[in-house]
Order: structure tokens, then sequence, then C-alpha cells
């Protein structure tokens, strides 16, 4: 009878939560339908106001461009100060006569920042920013032929950047043109007259809006007849590319109306119009997100409040089903931190429960974790000493001929009475047989592992004698780093089976180093390294054994590229770095390395062995003479 109580109250409350949410999400689209339609209309007609004061504003600048060169052309004063050949290479008592003509055609408000008379004898009249005569190539002019054919008509360049009416520096500056042909008294054309000012100053009232504006102004766009982008015009290639696909948008959407923005697909509002005078077409757009923006702050607040309303009726009904509600919850986290580490450590039966059903499930759920974490420590335990097992088993491989041949050194040497070299060599071999069969540890330095490793170069050495050379060179910091014990032998020893198949002498470095993020370890010889069947069959058996669970059976005398793979693997976890291939100059070279704590990266499989190059040392695959037979 309780049950159902505790079912009522939670039906009650969910019906009292639909009613409220079915209101508020009624009177939310209520609001959001009308006010947005009126916030849209008054953007819209803000947007043409807008347009029609830019229009305004930039026509009257490029009308005072084309007053000036109106005035320029068809004053006789121009024409009494120059003689009738119309050649511009003057004295500089004429070219300040001129100078004083075009500052007074262009007033007080210097009404062009620059004016270019140009002749048909390749001279330019310059009066403004830059004032003097000088020569010019005609031929490289493309708009002086079009302006003279024209016959007086303006034409209006798109902006352009240039420095060559800096005062300063070079520093580049965006201006706009007009042109149109220059007539004699007898109205024949002889010349062209270029009138220009600097842009910023022709869009002084859209960037003084935007400016002002900054997040919330809307997009501004200029385009000519042809389509070519006008405003915003110090922006790269590609932005303007992109912007260029408003224009056909004029002829297929009516001003004001909504349509799919073809920067962002998100939906837009676009007002534009058109300058019978200038021949552009002004388009101001934005984003119905930035429209309808304060209608979203509206309805974020309208939602704060019943929010409030709601949590408060909630907070009541809470305090009725909490008995039944937190305890569940207690368990829903219990379940949610378990971990294979963390089973057992946590006792659910330890929070107190006034429901029998409940108390049970809560005893059922601590047996469960008990016994999975008995079960867990055993499979822990077994594994344990399963890979300890291997292990010790991997460290203890070693080629069995390496003790027959260094016997017979010692031998030929005692026989030819080199005793102090057979002492060092029976005190090398000494510590190598002590060095591999100390099973006490399997973790060992860097600088223990290469002391061994150098005693094992120094007995091969005495056996190849000048046939074989040696180096090896690892900086100072990394001798301390811990590794697995026999790891960076089974690699030298590969080295030397397979880098003296060639002409001695025969080199073997080993090299370490540490990078930003690792430390590496790499061993090259001077064979001729991995041929392809050998890179590819070392891949497979990779391959095969990271897809393969538990650890592979190796055979003795199988220690190896897999071995000291596997070994890294299992000692560094995901931390490893391990790779094989061929240097720039075709030699074998085998590295392992770590990457730091601090800076460990996510690595996959096949990252893993293929061969390629990190820091020093770069080696990749390249094919050789050698046969078929594999390092293993």
């Amino acid at each position: 009878m309780k049950l159902k109580q505790k079912k009522l109250q939670t039906k009650l409350f969910l019906a009292y939560i639909m009613v409220a949410c079915l209101v508020l999400f009624s009177f939310a689209v209520f609001f959001y339908v009308f006010v947005s339609r009126q916030l849209i209309d008054s953007k819209i007609q803000a947007m043409n106001t807008l347009n029609s004061s830019f229009l305004t504003q930039v026509d009257s600048e490029i009308e005072d461009l084309d007053n000036v060169s109106v005035n320029i052309n068809y004053t006789n004063i121009s024409k009494n100060i120059l003689d009738e050949s119309f050649n511009l290479s003057i004295s500089n008592d004429i070219l300040e006569e001129m100078t004083d003509l075009f500052i007074a055609l262009s007033g007080t408000e210097w009404k062009a920042d620059q004016m270019n008379l140009y002749d048909t004898s390749g001279h330019v009249l310059q009066s403004g920013i830059t004032t003097m005569v000088k020569s010019v190539d005609l031929s490289s002019i493309e708009w002086i032929e079009r302006a003279r054919e024209l016959q007086g008509v303006k034409i209006i360049t798109c902006p352009y950047a240039t420095d060559k009416y800096s005062k300063s520096n070079k520093q580049q500056q965006w201006f706009i043109s007009l042109y149109r042909s220059f007539n004699n008294q007898y109205g024949r054309s002889v010349g062209a007259i270029e009138t220009i000012k600097q842009c910023k100053s022709i869009f002084k009232s859209i960037i003084s809006y935007e400016k002002k504006n900054k997040e919330n102004a809307a997009s501004i766009y200029i385009f000519d007849r042809e389509g070519a982008l006008v405003y915003p015009y110090d922006i790269s290639n590609e932005d303007a590319a992109l912007i260029k696909d408003y224009y056909p948008l004029t002829g297929t959407v009516e001003s004001g109306s909504s349509f799919s923005s073809p920067l962002t697909g998100q939906k837009e509002y676009a007002a534009y119009e058109y300058s019978n005078y200038t021949g552009y077409t002004y388009m101001t757009v934005m984003p119905e997100s930035m429209i309808l923006s304060p209608v979203y702050r509206l309805l974020c607040i309208l939602f704060g409040v019943v929010c409030i309303i709601l949590i408060v009726s909630a907070f009541i009904s809470y305090r009725l089903s909490r008995s039944i509600v937190r305890p569940i919850k207690h368990l829903k986290h219990i379940i949610q931190r378990l971990e294979l580490d963390t089973l057992g450590k946590e006792k659910a039966t330890s929070y107190p429960v006034s429901v029998n059903e409940l108390e049970e499930l809560y005893q059922a759920f601590q047996i469960m974790s008990d016994s999975m974490k008995d079960s867990m420590n055993q499979l822990i335990e077994a594994k344990e000493q399963e890979m300890k097992s291997r292990t010790l088993a991997l460290q203890t491989q070693i080629n069995p001929h390496f003790y027959y041949n260094t016997l017979s050194s010692i031998i030929v040497l005692a026989e030819n009475g080199d005793t102090d070299v057979v002492v060092k060599m029976c005190r090398n071999l000494t510590n190598i047989m002590r060095y591999i069969t100390n099973t006490r540890t399997t973790v060992v330095t860097l600088r223990d592992e290469l002391d061994y490793v150098q005693k094992y170069l120094y007995c091969m050495k005495v056996r190849y004698q000048t046939s074989l050379n040696y180096t090896i060179d690892v900086q100072e910091e990394l001798l301390s780093e811990k590794i697995p014990k026999l790891i960076i032998q089974p690699i030298v020893e590969n080295a030397i089976k397979y880098g003296t198949d060639c002409q001695p002498p025969w080199n073997i470095t080993v090299r370490g180093y540490k990078t930003e993020d690792s430390w590496i370890i790499e061993v090259e010889d001077s064979g001729n390294g991995f041929t392809p069947q050998a890179i590819r069959k070392i891949t497979d058996n990779i391959e095969k054994a990271v897809k393969t669970p538990g650890l592979p059976d190796l055979k003795i005398n199988g220690l190896g590229t897999l071995n000291v793979y596997l070994r890294w693997r299992l000692f560094c976890g995901e931390d490893f770095i391990f790779k094989y291939g061929n240097t720039e100059q075709g030699h074998g070279i085998v590295s392992i390395g770590r990457y730091l704590h601090n800076t460990r990266r996510e690595i996959n499989d096949n990252e893993i062995y293929s061969s390629g190059s990190r820091g020093r040392g770069a080696f990749a695959e390249q094919s050789c003479t050698e046969d078929t037979e594999s390092r293993q």
C-alpha cells in the first residue's frame, strides 16, 4: 500500500510538471512568433535606411571626383596654359601654374587626393599627394584607350592597393580612381584625366558604422555593375570570391526577404539598393540569429523564472519521495564509480535504507562486488605469474653460438700467449654470464645494460679483430632510465649477424639521445640493411602478436626483433617507441624509446611498427641485393 502511494505521488508530480511545461511552451511559441516578426520588420527597415545613407554618402564622394574631373576637362584655363600640341613636357613654371589650377578646382575640401593628366606622348602631370611631371609607358595603362573611346563618359575603378602615393613610407593604401578623356578646345580627345581618392574617405560612413557597432553590425557589401566586389576592399581574394556569391541574390531574392547564406548556410535577411549614378549595388546582410538575439535573451529570462517555480514545486515533491530516490541514486553513483581496482572497497550496505526491497538490492550488489573482486584478484595473480615467467624466459635467452665462438677465441689467444687479452675476455664472459643468470631482478638501468653491451661487443671485437668496429654514444642524462634486462643486446646481436653481410670493416653504432617528448636508443650497422621481404615478415609477425591475446610462444634462440618488441611494449605500455628500417645510406637501424609522461600521446598499432623516422637518424625503406633471409 505504501509502494502504491509512492507511485501516485510520482504520477501527480509528473502531471504537474507536464502542465507547467505545456503552458510555458505555448506562451514561448506565441511570444517568439509575435515578437520575432516585429523585430525582423524593424531590422529590415533599419537596413533599408542604412543602404540609403551609405548610397548618398558614397555617391557624394564619387560625385566630387567626377566634378573635379569635369572641371579640369572643360576649363579653358588649362588649355590656355598648355600649348595647342598638348605636350606635358613642360617647364617648372607651367607645372606650378597647372598645380595651382588643380588645387583650385579640387577646392578647399580636397575633393580629390590625387589628380593625374596624361597626354598622348607618354607624359603625365601629377598634382596632389605627388606633384611632378614624368614619363610613362602608355601601352601598360589599359584604361587610357577605353577612356578616350568613351568621349568624356566616366569610368570608375574597383578599389586597388598601391604605395605610389604614400608620403612617409611605402605602405600600401587603398584608392578608387575615376577616368575620362581630356578634350581640347575643338572637342578632340588629346589625353586622359584621372582623379583619385582614398577608399577610407569614400566609405567613411560605412567604416564608422562598423567600428561603432562592432559585433552587432550588419554585413555591408557593395558590388559594381559586373558583380565585382567594391566593399569590403581590404580582404583576401579568397574571401572576396566567397562574398561575390551574394551578388546573384539581388536578381532572385526580393529586398527585405530571407535566404540561405551562401557562406554559412544559415538563414539571413538582406536589403539592397541600386545607385543609378555609380552603378553600385548596396547590400546589407544580417543573420536571423543576430536579429532575434533580444528574443532569445527574453526567452532565457522567462525560462529562468519558470524554472524557479518548478524547482520550488519539485523540492516539495522531492521531500516526500526522497526515501526511495536517494538510495537508488546512491547505488547508481556507486556503480558509476565502480572500476576494476575499486571492486569491494566501497561498502554499499553501510548506507541507511528504509525500504526492504532496496535493502535486499544493496546486499545483493555487495555480494556481487565482493565475488567479482575475489575472482579478479585470482585472475590478476595468475596473469602476473605468467607474465613474470615469460619475461624471465625471454630474458635468459641468448644465442649459444656466442659462447662457442668466444671460447674458441680464448683458446686461440691462449695458444698465442696473449694472456692479458685472455684474462679480460674471461672476466667479460664471467660478467656476461653473471648478468644473464641473475634472475632476482628483471629491470636494470640503461647504464648497466650498456655496460653489458660493451662487454659483449668487446668479445665480438676480439673475434673479428680489425674487421669489426663499434661506438657507444649515449647522453649522460639517459643512463639512469629504467629498462628491461637484455633489451638492447639482442638488437646489437642482430646488427652483427646481418650487418656483416658485406665487405669489412663493419661498424656497429649505439646512440642514445633525448628529444622534446621522448628518449631514443638507436642501433645502426653498416651492412646492406633490411630487405623488403624482411621488413614485411617482421611487420606480419608483430601484427600477428598484437592481434593474438596473451603472449606468443618464443623458442630458445628466437631472441630477436619480435622478442624485443613484445618485452618493450609489455614494459612501457602505451608510452613505447619501436621502429625498424633502413637509413638513407641503406644500412639497417632499429630504435627503441619511450615517450615522456608529461607529453604522452595516443599511439595505434599501425603507427608503432611501421618503419619511418623520428628525431635524429631518419631511416626509410630501401631495396638492396640481399637474399630473402629475414632479420629475426
